[in-house]
């Protein structure tokens, strides 16, 4: 079963500068997904909180995967160490 969170943005609230659509799009990237705008301008959002975590996070899992896959085992010293 999904858990989920919501958002509200008011968007008769928004400076006049900034476009309602610019800043859907960057709800959008952060993972949210619009569900409805209401008649008074309310735009309602949701995502699935599993998939809250950040790009950054994934990324420094699958490089610290690599990382583990090649250190060598045990106390065997790098060519760096070994010449010192």
């Amino acid at each position: 079963m999904s858990n989920w969170e919501y958002r509200k943005i008011a968007l008769n609230q928004l400076s006049p500068k900034t476009a309602d659509v610019d800043l859907l799009n960057d709800a959008g990237d952060e993972g949210w997904e619009l569900v409805a705008i209401l008649p008074n301008n309310i735009a309602y959002l949701k995502r699935e909180i599993e998939e809250a975590i950040s790009k950054t996070e994934v990324r420094s899992v699958g490089q610290v995967a690599r990382e583990e896959a090649t250190r060598p085992i045990g106390n065997v010293p790098d060519a760096a160490h070994a010449s010192k």
